[in-house]
């Protein structure tokens, strides 16, 4: 009697983690697709701890994050009727290089040596001289 009462006990204390487990959410990568914010907090937190690295949260949390790379962060985007125009495009449809001087003043500095001088490898930013325009020095110098 008193063996089976112990097969009994450890039975119990056997199946619990596994019923705790199951009453969680089934978190795989479509999930984590729908919740980015969840995703964030679990990408933290599997990187913080490299022991969690290995469990399958972590692991549907990083795939659902690598699915996510080459489209823009979200609320980044300009909305229509915002005030703030979109920055303009290049030929390719990537985002125009910025060179303001006050942000940007290597930027600056070297698409100015680069249209002025026209050495080499200064094709690659002769395209953008017509910002030197927008920028003048001792100018507003913002958008």
């Amino acid at each position: 009697m008193r063996g089976a009462v112990l097969v009994l006990a450890l039975v119990a204390l056997g199946t619990a983690p596994v019923l705790a487990q199951r009453s969680r959410e089934n978190r795989d990568v479509p999930w984590f697709q729908a919740h980015p914010q969840i995703l964030d907090e679990t990408l933290r937190r599997c990187q913080r701890d490299a022991r969690l690295a290995a469990t399958w949260e972590c692991q549907n949390a990083e795939a659902a994050g690598a699915s996510r790379m080459g489209q823009p962060l979200p609320n980044t985007l300009p909305r229509t009727g915002q005030s703030r125009p979109a920055p303009p495009v290049d030929n390719s449809g990537l985002p125009e290089p910025d060179f303001n001087p006050r942000s940007n003043p290597a930027g600056y500095q070297s698409l100015k040596r680069a249209c002025t001088e026209r050495g080499p490898g200064s094709d690659m930013l002769t395209p953008y001289c017509y910002q030197l325009d927008r920028y003048r020095e001792g100018g507003s110098g913002g958008r």
